[in-house]
């Protein structure tokens, strides 16, 4: 199937500089996070799918990944969810749940006024579920070649029937899909314990790791159109040929906190832009006052004009929250989401300025 054409509006919006954020939010009332976020990130700025943690076990991003494979069943056990049996009653519930948010998303989408064409949408990367998914014999996936094979074989179909479906119950057309890989690095370096405990599984060729993200970005783009963005823990020393690795595998959108850049992490950020990547900066502590959108723009703006790079390229940057919102209070959320999105209108005019 041919990749849908992206309609000008979706180009325009993706063309600008805006605001997007982390998928968890505190509380288990969907509808009221709903409203917010919509409220706050329609376009240009970036909705996302919230995620409720506080809901329970089957809300929290394992479960929610695990419930996208339909073609493997799950249940849980007391070490962790097991993939390949028939769905228990956790599985059920969990799936359960993310069908009721899909639907939920919907008549969200089909009350407002305006037509809502982009989300973005968090998922577990396929080699961190994986690494949080266990067999019968009750060892980690990761540890099996052919289990993880399969299993990643299977959440790649299921990730593009969960797209589809969703496309189909809503005006939207582009999905901006994070991938939270959190355990990337181990997974390259050998160091997940296996269950027990008393040692570490061993290491994954980067050409397997890499392999298998390439596969499931080329499949999914093959009937969608889609955005990928990722994160990575930049105190990790190998951190930029990780980066590498992810942008070899076709994610061209990466998560950068810049409080803890160095200069060449700055520089690999710079080269990322310079090749049509996308930058997610991590500009805003919910929890701490914002300062004004002069000085806000200012700290934003300088490190882009050290690194030589041309006003013209703000195409490339969103800006974010510092973390999630779990923790926050409604009103921590709402002064977080509008004073970036205060920023973002300014930059987006140095951008048209230009």
């Amino acid at each position: 199937m041919d990749n849908p054409p992206t309609s000008d509006a979706v180009a325009a919006a993706e063309e600008s500089v805006h605001v997007t954020c982390h998928a968890a939010f505190a509380g288990k009332e969907a509808l009221e996070v709903h409203r917010v976020v919509r409220g706050e990130l329609g376009e240009p700025n970036l909705a996302v799918l919230p995620e409720l943690p506080e809901r329970g076990i089957w809300a929290e991003p394992v479960a929610r990944s695990a419930a996208l494979i339909t073609e493997l069943g799950f249940d849980l056990q007391p070490h962790g969810w097991r993939v390949g049996v028939a769905d228990g009653i956790d599985a059920r519930r969990a799936r359960s749940l993310l069908r009721s948010d899909e639907n939920l998303l919907a008549d969200v989408i089909g009350a407002e006024k305006s037509v809502s064409r982009r989300i973005k949408l968090s998922i577990m990367g396929p080699w961190t579920l994986a690494a949080n998914l266990y067999l019968s014999n009750g060892e980690r996936v990761i540890s099996d070649h052919g289990a993880r094979r399969d299993v990643i074989q299977a959440y790649t179909h299921g990730l593009g029937d969960w797209l589809t479906r969703v496309r189909r119950i809503t005006s939207l057309e582009h999905f901006t899909l994070q991938l939270c890989e959190e355990q990337l690095p181990a997974v390259l370096d050998g160091t997940i314990p296996t269950v027990s405990g008393y040692r570490t599984l061993r290491s994954l060729p980067r050409q397997e790791v890499r392999t298998g993200l390439k596969e499931l970005v080329e499949t999914i783009e093959t009937e969608h159109q889609v955005s990928w963005i990722s994160g990575l823990p930049q105190a990790d020393p190998k951190w930029r040929e990780r980066v590498d690795l992810l942008e070899q595998a076709g994610i061209t959108g990466m998560i950068f906190d810049p409080r803890t850049l160095d200069y060449r992490q700055w520089e690999r950020m710079a080269g990322l832009v310079e090749s049509g990547g996308q930058v997610f900066l991590e500009a805003l502590d919910p929890a701490q006052r914002p300062p004004g959108v002069v000085q806000g723009v200012k700290d934003l703006l300088k490190p882009w004009r050290t690194l030589g790079l041309e006003p013209a390229t703000l195409s490339a940057l969103r800006l974010m929250p510092r973390g999630d919102f779990r923790t926050s209070s409604p009103g921590e959320v709402l002064r977080c989401l509008q004073s970036l999105t205060g920023y973002a209108q300014a930059l987006e005019q140095t951008r048209i300025d230009a």
